[in-house]
């Protein structure tokens, strides 16, 4: 079992006096910034004779937001596999990249990235680097399919915090591809909340244009969590044949203080490592390689403190192969992730570890052909994933309350999209679902078929409407099965093992528009998602005390229908000089057992950002605004959140053609406040700044 959070009871906060401390980080903020101000004055390729004729072929053509070409194109790909633009997709779909939090929020932790997503929100520790993501009001256990490079991140230990979190170097990122609701039947079993799709770095992204070698060094420093990040890229082309690129990271930051100066346990000492090969061995074909390991070293608890080392290993395999045919596009992948954490021992009590591993492979393939005056895209697959989990507490209980044992989940699909005349698509979808689970006293199993049906209709070349009614299945987790022990001292109570619950089965309707214009006012672009769902969930789990046997315990049991409903919004809008975006979402969850609240449903929240470019576009800068509301229709449970505003600003500043400098300023007021589901207060004012070289 994990320990209790530091800081336990709330008490008065120790304060610490900011002046001195402020002016010696704005000192070293300042030197950051003064640096950028020097290599501004180097020369740069454009005037140095021995870099001109690089720089003439790497420089980009300048942007023509007539055309579909700009940031507002983004893509994603967890909702059909196909990869279409945000604001095309049929379903409750959104992406980052990288070239928005490069400018706007670079090196920001996946719960702050996340804020900019309707819909979704993560829960998070202080004392513990990992995160868990909340979608459409579902978390834990693999209710959200989490994935970095195509590969699950399945950890989980029972404990006071979240049950299923991962850990990610941001600064390895290249986009973030999310589907909200149980609608994505093409990407795996459980996630009747969504899917999420992490994606890192490759090549191409390190690369400047026209160059077949090169790299990239970041530095940074943050003023609250005061400590520098050091991240370096390097890759290498060989024509067509091959790509490489190798990265790394190096973060350590101090704890950080809240808005009222309360210091909050944080320090972490993050070093993280990337290497990717990219082989083609005809113009068809393309092999993938990938290997990532996450490496962190922070203390948690609060009685007893433990020092905690995480390691995240990941590894991928890929084969893609496009040949001029109308009935080959097919990729394969296989994949392990493994998370361990080793926790050192406290006072009176042992070592303990916590080893998860998933290994996983998936296979589709997409044929496209007519039937009359319908164009069909065919897309059919299979996958498989298996979880082994390994818990070692010589002298405690964490192996009973977070048992070892091992669980399989298989699937295959079908999808048709079926288009006519541009105004009508119609998306059709089975999926299969199986699982077995299993330790040495206890095995059982399950299998389930989903369907998925969508409407879409294009009346107008800038308005689609889209309604979709799919299902979800996701299977119990190993933890909830198999559980069985008590609760460490001083608290006491038992836990109880259930191999007869029944896995939850989603029911999601959905309805949207996608609204597409150009030149609005002048030569601009504006796009605009909305979309309100309702999700029915049956035999949803939830641990609950139940009296027998005396003198009673605790138990994960299907005790509820769960419903959750909701109204998400996004829209972006750009002119090149000026940009805008706003993204929000309305929850709302119900126990249709009870009556009552829902468990971890997140209030409403509305984020918005106004920005501008000038200087030829080298200089951007812009200031977001995030509103958050009231929660506190679930007392019972812990889980209350006050309504908070927060007010950030942003400025990004091409030097020359090679070296950027960013500042950031988040919560600029020095707000006090406390995101909903976190135990934590979150940080007040910080500032950070980076420098960024390409070579």
């Amino acid at each position: 079992m994990t320990n209790e959070k530091r800081g336990g009871p709330k008490g008065r906060p120790e304060l610490r006096s900011k002046n001195g401390v402020l002016q010696r980080r704005f000192l070293l903020l300042a030197t950051v910034s003064a640096a950028a101000m020097l290599i501004a004055a180097m020369p740069g390729p454009a005037s140095n004779p021995a870099f001109a004729q690089d720089a003439e072929a790497t420089e980009a053509p300048a942007e023509d937001l007539s055309e579909n070409g700009t940031v507002l194109e983004k893509l994603v790909a967890t909702a059909t596999r196909l990869g279409e633009a945000v604001y095309d997709t049929l379903s409750g779909s959104s992406a980052v990249t990288r070239d928005e939090l490069d400018v706007t929020m670079p090196g920001a932790p996946v719960s702050q990235i996340m804020t900019l997503i309707p819909g979704v929100t993560t829960q998070t520790s202080a004392d513990d680097p990992g995160t868990a993501i909340n979608m459409r009001g579902l978390q834990d256990f693999g209710r959200v399919n989490v994935m970095v490079d195509g590969a699950r991140q399945n950890f989980q230990k029972n404990g006071h915090e979240a049950n299923g979190t991962f850990y990610l170097d941001t600064n390895m990122l290249k986009a973030v591809d999310v589907t909200r609701g149980p609608s994505a039947v093409v990407y795996g079993s459980g996630a009747i909340g969504g899917v999420v799709n992490f994606t890192t770095i490759d090549a191409d992204d390190v690369l400047l244009d026209g160059a077949d070698q090169g790299g990239r060094i970041k530095l940074g420093l943050d003023t609250n969590g005061f400590g520098p990040t050091v991240h370096g890229e390097a890759a290498i082309r060989m024509e067509d044949a091959a790509d490489f690129v190798i990265a790394g990271t190096w973060f350590k930051p101090d704890d950080y203080r809240s808005g009222d100066g309360e210091t909050i346990e944080s320090a972490q000492d993050l070093r993280s490592g990337l290497a990717k090969a990219r082989i083609r061995p005809t113009d068809d074909q393309e092999i993938s390689l990938s290997a990532t390991r996450y490496f962190n070293t922070f203390e948690n608890g609060s009685a007893s403190v433990r020092e905690v080392d995480v390691t995240v290993d990941t590894y991928t395999a890929g084969y893609r192969y496009t040949p001029d045919s109308d009935f080959w596009d097919l990729s394969a992948k296989v994949y392990y992730t493994s998370t361990l954490s080793d926790q050192s021992a406290a006072i009176g009590d042992s070592a303990q570890s916590f080893d998860v591993g998933t290994a996983g492979f998936d296979i589709f393939n997409t044929s496209t052909f007519d039937t009359g005056s319908l164009t069909h895209e065919l897309t059919y697959g299979a996958d498989v994933f298996r979880d082994r989990v390994t818990t070692v507490d010589p002298a405690g209980s964490s192996d009973d309350l977070t048992p070892s044992g091992t669980r399989v989940a298989y699937g295959s699909y079908v999808q048709d999209k079926i288009s006519f005349d541009d105004w009508l698509e119609v998306i059709g979808a089975l999926r299969y679902d199986g699982y077995s689970l299993k330790d040495d006293d206890i095995s059982v199993d399950g299998q389930h078929l989903s369907p998925k049906i969508t409407v879409g209709v294009t009346p107008w070349e800038q308005v689609t409407f889209y309604t979709t009614y799919a299902e979800g299945y996701r299977a119990p987790a190993i933890t909830e099965t198999l559980i069985d022990g008590f609760h460490p001292p001083p608290v006491m109570g038992q836990f109880f093992p259930n191999p007869d619950l029944r896995p939850e089965v989603a029911h999601t309707i959905e309805a949207g528009v996608n609204l597409r214009f150009d030149d609005v006012f002048a030569t601009d672009q504006l796009r605009v998602k909305l979309g309100v769902f309702q999700n029915d969930v049956d035999d949803y789990i939830d641990q609950v005390f139940q009296r027998f046997p005396i003198p009673g315990g605790y138990q994960y049991q299907n005790i509820a229908k769960a419903r959750i409903k909701g109204f998400e919004f996004e829209a972006n809008y750009d002119a090149g000089t000026v940009f805008a975006g706003l993204s929000g979402q309305v929850l709302d969850g119900e126990n249709l057992t009870t009556g009552g609240p829902l468990q971890k449903v997140p209030p409403f929240r509305v984020v918005t950002s106004l920005g501008f470019r000038a200087l030829d576009e080298r200089l951007t800068a812009g200031t977001r605004l995030t509103i958050v509301g009231r929660k506190d229709d679930d007392l019972a449970t812990g889980f209350v959140g006050e309504a908070y505003q927060l007010v950030d600003v942003f400025a990004n500043f091409e030097v020359n053609d090679t070296t950027t400098a960013n500042l950031q300023l988040n919560n600029i007021f020095d707000g006090e406040y406390t995101q909903y589901l976190n135990a934590d207060p979150s940080p007040g004012f910080n500032a950070k700044a980076s420098l960024t070289i390409k070579f």
